[in-house]
């Protein structure tokens, strides 16, 4: 003891003044990060993540939830998945360090770049694998960017709400768009569809104009380099990505061909292993034509290396006449680059025209798409054969489920059988129509085309099928 006060008390208040600076840095850092949050995410964008978080906590509670979130993390951590991810990433980081040069980018974009990533540019990656050669695919991302639907989507989300009102909204309009999609799928549900709809409707109104009118009152809150930026930033990421995403369309396939080149056994290793470097070369970034290619590989099928040379070069051929179909005589049959895209614009654009295992058939690949938003919706499927340079055949063939079947699907059957009938014979008579309207059986003949219409019913009795065919 000094002076009479005892250690521990002179000793007390450097250890106070310790807890209370280590206090402070601690109401600073709080202070910072909420207002990092606020800064970079808006009042629905928090709604949405409190949501989240509330969702995961009470599926993780579950032993079940937690065995499917250890599946789904798993299968995230799959090396070829990573890797995936880390170049997409990577990709990014390229795009954004190359927007520093013309201010496109900077590091207050930082955050809205990261959730761009996950929200954005993952469901386009995965889009990628869904690409369809004659969908213009890829161009769509273009086309989507550069739309006015981006700008009245950007100031949608401009403004909010409060965070209470979001609380509630982001969960209401959630629940009213899943009820939107479930009524639709069921006949019976067809007024509640239509009503809730017009709800929706209403709901996102009220959003828009609430999002505008605040503009309005602080247009110069809105209109700024930042803000200019923010709506930039998604714009540019997507365009820059599109080589990246069509890269990874390509080696999919890749990946695809060579994987079906080496199931056969019959060839050997030295054939299999010339086919995939020539076809690879060849169609390396035209995978339709890959595609093409090494099904032809497998029909023929290819028992030399002269046989693989003649497969690229008939694969060539057809792809230059493509671009300049040769004339075929009417009376014979119709193009097969002409007879393909029919139903181009109804969404049946039908695969490639190619030979069948004797080369003497030549066969289409089939078109198919729903008729109905039904839970089991009616199915409509387009095909066409005959032989080389000629199609002699389209068949237009609805399959439907009794228990299921809908008028809309019915009805919508009967359009799209019109809609071939005009194309490709487009001198029958009216009545030929109206019988495909009215779905009614018959077989036809005029001016050398035979139009026969039919239906056949299930050998179980459940369903059956509509079958129209035009022949020459």
């Amino acid at each position: 003891m000094k002076d009479g006060t005892p250690i521990s008390l002179r000793s007390a208040p450097p250890m106070v003044t310790i807890t209370t600076r280590y206090w402070n840095l601690s109401d600073v850092a709080m202070s910072e990060l909420g207002e990092w949050i606020t800064r970079n995410f808006n009042n629905r964008e928090l709604a949405s993540a409190v949501w989240l978080t509330i969702i995961l906590l009470l599926f993780s509670l579950k032993k079940g939830g937690r065995e499917s979130l250890k599946g789904i993390v798993a299968v995230a951590c799959q090396s070829t998945l990573l890797v995936l991810l880390l170049c997409f990433a990577l990709n990014v980081t390229i795009l954004s360090w190359l927007g520093t040069y013309s201010t496109v980018w900077g590091l207050s974009l930082l955050t809205q770049t990261i959730i761009w990533y996950f929200l954005g540019g993952l469901p386009l990656l995965a889009r990628a694998f869904e690409a369809k050669e004659g969908t213009q695919h890829f161009r769509g991302y273009a086309k989507d960017a550069l739309s006015g639907a981006a700008l009245l989507e950007f100031i949608f989300v401009a403004e909010t709400f409060g965070l209470l009102t979001e609380l509630f909204l982001v969960p209401a309009v959630t629940a009213l768009a899943m009820m939107v999609v479930i009524s639709e799928r069921s006949p019976e549900y067809s007024a509640v569809n239509k009503l809730l709809t017009w709800i929706l409707a209403f709901v996102a109104i009220v959003i828009f104009w609430n999002s505008l009118s605040q503009i309005w009152a602080a247009p110069e809150g809105f209109f700024t380099t930042q803000m200019f930026r923010n709506f930039i930033l998604p714009i540019y990421l997507t365009i820059g990505s599109i080589p990246f995403f069509y890269a990874v369309h390509c080696y999919s396939h890749i990946e695809g061909a060579r994987i079906q080149i080496d199931m056969k056994t019959f060839q050997s290793d030295e054939l299999k292993k010339y086919a995939k470097k020539r076809l690879f070369w060849a169609f390396a970034l035209r995978p339709w034509l890959l595609r093409r290619a090494t099904r032809q590989f497998h029909s023929m099928p290819a028992k030399n290396n002269d046989d693989v040379v003649r497969i690229i070069r008939d694969v060539l051929e057809y792809h230059r006449e493509e671009k300049n179909p040769p004339q075929v005589d009417e009376r014979v049959g119709w193009s097969p680059h002409s007879a393909r895209e029919f139903l181009t614009d109804e969404g049946l654009r039908t695969g490639d025209f190619h030979a069948g295992y004797d080369e003497e058939e030549w066969w289409s690949g089939v078109a198919s798409r729903d008729l109905d938003e039904g839970l089991v919706p009616g199915i409509v499927n387009y095909s066409f054969a005959g032989v080389k340079g000629v199609a002699k055949s389209l068949k237009l063939k609805g399959h439907f489920v009794a228990e299921f079947v809908s008028d809309e699907a019915l009805a919508e059957f009967s359009r799209l059988a019109v809609v071939l009938l005009e194309r490709a014979a487009p001198h029958c008579d009216v009545q030929v129509s109206e019988k495909l309207t009215k779905r009614e059986e018959f077989d036809v003949e005029q001016e050398g085309v035979n139009v026969h219409f039919s239906e056949e019913v299930f050998p179980n009795g459940k369903g059956f099928e509509l079958i129209l065919e035009i022949r020459k």
